[in-house]
Formats: structure tokens, sequence, C-alpha cells
């Protein structure tokens, strides 16, 4: 006991103040807290209580000194890491601060010699002039120069700007289309949900009412959240009802999917709402009884197309080789939904439509049949997943043939003393006759095939090894839709070799951006009103901090 008071109250040793520095500044990037919260008297009291021999670091300190060290050890283990892999993909997004200052983020996904799947935050750096191609292409340039991955990068997934696919390009890089945005641009389109009527050049009355059905909802939603007597009246009437206690939730036209919430919740305190509606002296018009109807086919429409975008945001899983099978089974679903009214049957035409036009091409599209191949080579899949035969047979044709290629690449190099065509073609005698004549008289004249039937043996049995491990990979049973494909090539490294290594290369491509997007939100709580004088070399080391420390 007295051994704990002494330790109580002599001096801590340098090892323990540095561990509880770096303690403080791992709270600050995981918590998102300001630097400033090291000279609130509250914070200064709480530690105190806690062991007063310790003294919280100045602000000064921490941002000079302890979020550059942590940054930088930080970076080391992920450089590390990063230098130990084959390939790996990007994600990149633009966003913009509560300052109106511009940030390029962009994430790092691939494989480490363990086959777990790794996410990193590689920066969320400041633009400095207008985000022309010539300038992101730039700024990217930089930041893959910086991380020394040049020559591992399959593809960046962006959103579809023209600037940053022109940047991409520039850059010599395969781009992959963000699928989310490219389905909610889908959906956007269906539900004219930023459209104004007057925009709407269109003989069909049906795209109005689908606005004016989405405006309604809007309009109810913002009176309840704007009027605290209405909102105390609609929690009463759901309390008298026994029905969920829910807050009404309202959209974000940008969002399909805040739509989607928004219509739902409305459905579920259709009843209480209605009850309270006829109550209140101002309250906007309630749905009729088809309009609810209306509201009803809605939600059942969109749910597919929430289900798809929730599966392939995953950071977890691959998701590039998700792509295929799920878009072919979100049109079967949606076209399986059956509308009771009008205006929702008039909406599954135009989701069914606006789909398909974005992404029609899917097996086939540019860059070089990315999502085929990935698609192909995951074994819950394989050709199975595709609607056409010839892209699957195409698909099937470009893996071996890079298969192939991985292995004359990776294989060892043959003897250049390889014996010739020629000797091996003469008996024994023969070869016993031709030496004993003079050198000069022992002219090779099949010399001019000597170079080609080597090439050409070594492309027929790298090609045959390739086509010889395929088949046997599609021999295998299919893996059940819920497996993790990764455990699959995990447990079969060793037996299909380059296969599992040009299988790993397109595992490594989410089908999103929605990594880079997932940082704004975080890093809308750093930038914030509290710390809104925070440096933008700050911002990018607590971003990558908070992204990137373990847990």
């Amino acid at each position: 006991m007295m051994q704990l008071f002494v330790g109580r109250f002599s001096l801590p040793p340098e090892s323990k103040v540095d561990q509880f520095y770096k303690a403080v500044v791992q709270m600050i990037a995981e918590d998102m807290q300001p630097l400033s919260i090291v000279e609130n008297s509250g914070f200064q009291k709480l530690i105190n209580l806690l062991d007063s021999r310790y003294k919280l670091p100045s602000r000064k300190l921490i941002g000079t000194t302890l979020i550059p060290n942590l940054y930088e050890s930080t970076r080391h283990k992920i450089e590390t890491i990063l230098s130990q892999a084959k390939y790996v993909s990007l994600t990149s997004d633009v966003w913009t601060s509560l300052n109106t200052i511009s940030f390029i983020t962009v994430t790092v996904h691939f494989f480490d010699i363990d086959l777990n799947l790794k996410t990193y935050v590689l920066t969320t750096r400041k633009l400095e002039s207008n985000h022309t191609a010539q300038y992101l292409s730039e700024v990217l340039t930089d930041v893959i120069k910086e991380w020394n991955i040049e020559d591992k990068i399959v593809a960046i997934v962006t959103d579809s700007g023209a600037n940053i696919k022109a940047a991409i390009r520039l850059l010599g890089l395969n781009h992959i289309p963000c699928v989310a945005h490219k389905l909610n641009n889908a959906v956007k389109n269906a539900l004219r949900s930023d459209f104004d009527e007057s925009e709407i050049e269109t003989d069909h009355t049906e795209d109005v009412e689908i606005m004016k059905l989405v405006k309604m909802c809007r309009s109810i939603v913002g009176h309840f959240k704007h009027s605290e007597v209405s909102t105390r009246a609609l929690h009463e009437k759901q309390k008298q009802l026994n029905s969920p206690i829910l807050k009404l939730k309202q959209d974000m036209p940008i969002r399909w999917n805040s739509t989607l919430t928004m219509m739902e919740c409305l459905l579920i305190v259709k009843e209480p709402l209605m009850l309270v509606s006829m109550s209140l002296s101002r309250c906007p018009k309630m749905p009729s009884n088809d309009q609810w109807e209306s509201i009803n086919d809605f939600v059942i429409l969109l749910k597919p197309f929430e289900s798809l975008t929730i599966q392939i945001s995953s950071e977890q899983r691959p998701t590039l080789a998700k792509v295929i099978p799920l878009l072919r089974g979100l049109l079967l679903s949606v076209n399986n939904k059956n509308p009771v009214t009008y205006t929702g049957k008039f909406l599954k035409k135009k989701l069914l439509e606006e789909t398909t036009k974005r992404f029609n091409d899917i097996e086939e599209m540019y860059p070089s049949h990315l999502y085929s191949k990935a698609t192909i080579l995951d074994p819950r899949f394989k050709k199975a997943a595709f609607i056409s035969n010839e892209n699957a047979n195409t698909a099937e044709q470009e893996v071996q043939k890079e298969i192939a290629d991985y292995i004359k690449t990776n294989a060892p190099e043959r003897n250049i003393l390889e014996q010739s065509v020629y000797h091996t073609t003469l008996t024994t005698a023969e070869q016993l006759e031709h030496s004993s004549q003079p050198v000069s008289l022992q002219e090779n004249l099949l010399t001019y095939l000597e170079a080609t039937v080597t090439t050409l043996r070594s492309q027929t049995t790298y090609s045959s090894t390739a086509a010889t491990l395929f088949k046997q990979y599609m021999n295998i049973e299919f893996l059940n839709i819920q497996d993790d494909p990764i455990l699959f090539w995990k447990n079969n490294k060793q037996m299909l070799g380059a296969l599992c290594e040009v299988a790993l290369k397109y595992s490594c491509i989410p089908a999103t951006s929605v990594p880079s997007e997932r940082v704004f939100s975080k890093a809308g709580q750093i930038v914030s009103a509290r710390r809104n004088r925070l440096l933008p070399d700050n911002v990018d080391k607590l971003i990558f901090l908070n992204a990137n420390l373990e847990r």
C-alpha cells in the first residue's frame, strides 16, 4: 500500500509522460476534438483529479510537435505495409470545408502479405487552384509518387465528373466510375427530385405527379420540423395509439436514399399523422388515399436500390465483382414489383430505363473489362452472373491471357545455351560425323527457325498452363453467395498460383468512391466552427490519424 502512495506522489518517468502525451493526441484525432481542448478548464480539472502529476501539453506543442510525430510514425507503418503490396487501387473525391476551402482526399486499397484487405487514407490535400484536369492530375501524381506506388495502381475510382475523368486519362491509368454515383443519378432522374416543374420538358404528366408527391412529403416534414406545437401533438398521438415514436426525417434532393427514408417514415406514422393534421389549425395538405398508395409503391420500388447501394459500399470485402450480378438482380427485382397505382407503374418504368441506360454495357465496359474480370474471378459467381455468354467467354480469354503473361513475367529464365533444334534432330552417329568436320562445314541451316520455335514453344507452355489453371478453377465447386471469396484464395493460393495473383489484383478495387466520401463527414467535424482556424496541413494530419490509427 505504501508503495502505491510513493508511486502516486513521485514524478512520473519520462516514458510515461510520452505515453500520456501520445494518448492525448490520439484522443484529439480519434474523437475529432479541437486542439484547444487542452486549454479547457473542465478537461484540465479532470486530468488533475485523475493524476495531478501529469500536466497537459500546450496547444502549440500539440500542433507543432506531437501531431507531426504521431503522423510520421503512423505513416511509416503504413508505408512498410504498402511497400509489400503487389497491386493497389485508389479512390478520390473533392470536397469543400466550412471555410469554403477545397480539399482532395485519396484512399488506397490493397491486400497485405496475409491477404487481408487494407484501406488507408493517404492524404487530404488543400487544392490551391481551379479544379482543371491538368491541375488535378498534377496533384494526384504528387500523391502517387510520394507514396511510391506508381507501378502498382490497377485503377482509380471516382465520380463521373468530366475534370477528374480527364485528369486520370492524363495519368494513363484505368478509371472506374463510382457505381453509387451512377445509381444515385439514375434514381434522382427517375424521381425528378431536384427539378422544378417548369424545368421538365415532357408530355408525360406522370413526371409532374412524381415531383408533386415528393414535394408534398417534403412540405409535411418541413412543417413538423419547424413547428414545436405540431411536433409535440404528433408525439402525443403516437403514444396514444401505441405506434412507434418516430421523428419525421427531411430528405436531401442530392441523395435519393434520403427521399426513401423520408417516405418510409411517413408511412410508419401515417395514422397518427393524419389524425393530428385534422386538429391543427395550420398544417400542409395531407396525401389522399391514392397518393398514400403511390408513396407505398415508391418505397417498394426503391428498396432494391438501397440494398444494392449498401452492398457495394462495403470496405471489408471485395465489391467490384458484385456489380454485375447485383445490377442484374436489381433489374430483375424491380421488374417483378407490381405497383398498384398508375404513378407507381410509371416510376417503375422510369427506374428500369434510367438504370439500364447507365449500366447496359457493364459486362463489356471500359476500361479493359475490369468488371467482367473481377466477376469471373470471384468463386461465388464465375460465369453464372453474366447475361451474355459472349461477354463471359471474352472475359475468360482475357483472364487466361493475363495469367499466361503473369507466368511468363515471373517464370525463371530459360537456359540461353538451350540445345538447338538442329542438334536435337540429328542421330548420335550423325552428330559424331558432323563433329569431326571442321567448324566452317558444320553450318546450322535451321538457325532461322530456332528463335521462332523457342518463342512459340514458350508461348504454348504459358498459354496451356494458364488454360489448365483456369479450367481447374472453374471445376471447383461454387462458393455460397455469402461466403468470403478472399478465404477461398487463401486456401487455394498454392494450387492456383498465378490465377490467384490475377484474381487478387481485381479484388482490391472498390466499386465506389464511398471510402473517400466517408472522410468528408469526419472532416466536417474536424473543420468545424470550433476549429475554423486549423491549418490545412493539420487538417490533413488529423484526418489521416483519425482514419488510420489502430483502434
